[in-house]
């Protein structure tokens, strides 16, 4: 039930996550100097200089907290709060420059939540 739609969280430099993003941002940089950089456009949103993260680079990022910043102003997305908590290091993340913001991008989010239990739901 994993949805191919390009989810993405816009966090603006006043932020207070963005500091974490961008030394997360560098330290990636200064680690994979050779690695090819993406770009990528999700409507008016344009990022550069991406960083595809490795699964484990990913815990850096669900570490953040993001869902913390789901209601500020300063953080756009296109998420809702239950797929920025469901986040994991099963999910494919890249992280971007964009202008006075970082743009990070999720591949495999899950659209809803997961049967489970004996006959795919829980009885209680």
């Amino acid at each position: 039930m994993e949805s191919d739609k390009i989810h993405y969280v816009l966090v603006t430099d006043r932020s207070r996550k963005a500091r974490s993003l961008r030394q997360l941002y560098e330290t990636l940089v200064a680690d994979r100097a050779d690695a090819a950089r993406l770009e990528v456009s999700i409507g008016e949103i344009h990022g550069e200089g991406g960083i595809e993260l490795r699964e484990r680079d990913r815990h850096r990022v669900l570490g953040l907290r993001l869902q913390d910043e789901h209601m500020s102003p300063y953080c756009q997305t296109n998420m809702n709060l239950f797929q920025l908590l469901m986040l994991d290091e099963c999910t494919e993340m890249s992280i971007y420059r964009a202008q006075r913001a970082w743009l990070l991008v999720f591949r495999g989010v899950a659209s809803g939540p997961r049967p489970f239990g004996a006959q795919g739901y829980d009885l209680r």
